[in-house]
């Protein structure tokens, strides 16, 4: 087992990335940040200890850091779809819709079962004004979604990125 990877199940670094979720539960996510900055160096460029860098850095707008730490994900774990969805994320963050499609649409036929890519890229075409497309890709998320066909669309509804298509999507429930 990779050394990192024993190291994130220590007690003590649980305990911190508990502190982490705390914090942004309290709505206060630089503070998470600080705990992840106390973490040994070895731990913090591990792929998972930078997704939940990356869901900090959301919230604090530093959109350029969410693109680099997104891309240290892709680099580290490349069989990682999370990787590349915040890529796109990130992208789309810093008004960039048109450059987040292009760089995950070749992502389908890596990941052909995630419904999480679809509904990205839908939400890209939305904001660009494809809502054709957007209507069907956001159709190939729900039949991908399985299950969760319902949860998606629900999210769906809510996502401001999706505006154009929630009165059809409204009309389906």
């Amino acid at each position: 087992m990779d050394a990192s990877v024993t190291a994130l199940k220590d007690p003590s670094v649980q305990l911190r990335l508990r502190a982490v979720a705390g914090w942004m539960e309290l709505g206060l996510p630089a503070e998470g940040l600080g705990e992840l900055a106390d973490l040994p160096a070895v731990l913090r460029e591990h792929p998972e200890i930078l997704k939940v860098r990356f869901s900090i850095l959301r919230p604090l707008r530093r959109f350029s850091e969410a693109l680099d730490t997104a891309e240290q994900i892709t680099h580290q774990a490349p069989g990682d779809k999370w990787g590349w969805l915040y890529r796109s994320h990130a992208l789309h963050w810093l008004g960039r819709s048109g450059e987040a499609y292009s760089q995950l649409q070749p992502l389908r036929e890596k990941f052909p079962h995630a419904f999480e890519v679809p509904y990205d890229l839908a939400c890209y075409c939305a904001q660009t004004g494809r809502v054709d497309e957007a209507r069907t890709l956001i159709q190939e998320c729900l039949i991908l979604s399985g299950p969760k066909r319902t949860e998606v669309r629900a999210m769906a509804l809510q996502d401001p990125d999706l505006r154009p298509l929630w009165l059809e999507l409204g009309a389906e429930a």
